[in-house]
């Protein structure tokens, strides 16, 4: 029997296996921080939003948004480069829906391609 050559072609096995874990981790970790600053972009994004209040309502002490400027606000603090956002105000409350793309580095060399990342949040007026 000969078994000359089995040692390399193992060690090339376990070396292309190590390198996609690595992908993989590494390409979860971008994941994870994309999400992360998707969902807190969305948080802060809407909480602005939900600070325009209507003052001619708010004089017949009514919390009413402006939803116009709420929607100007949340747009502000949401859209930037690289990430985009979309915005629902009403009288009532901000949504705001921000995506960030996740590029993959590792993984690429096994045809895993990019992707996105999107997250959500609403915020209501509250009299304090």
């Amino acid at each position: 029997m000969n078994d000359r050559g089995s040692v390399p072609l193992t060690l090339a096995v376990l070396l292309f296996g190590s390198v996609v874990m690595l992908g993989l981790a590494v390409d979860l970790a971008r994941v994870a921080a994309a999400w992360r600053q998707a969902s807190h972009t969305a948080s802060a994004a809407a909480e602005a939003g939900a600070g325009w209040i209507d003052e001619s309502a708010a004089h017949l002490d009514t919390l009413v948004l402006d939803a116009d400027r709420a929607r100007d606000a949340a747009l502000a603090v949401a859209v930037a480069p690289h990430r985009s956002a979309e915005v629902e105000a009403t009288s009532t409350r901000v949504c705001v829906r921000v995506t960030v793309p996740v590029p993959v580095s590792i993984l690429r060399v096994v045809g895993a391609g990019a992707t996105s990342v999107t997250a959500s949040a609403c915020a209501v007026p509250v009299q304090g």
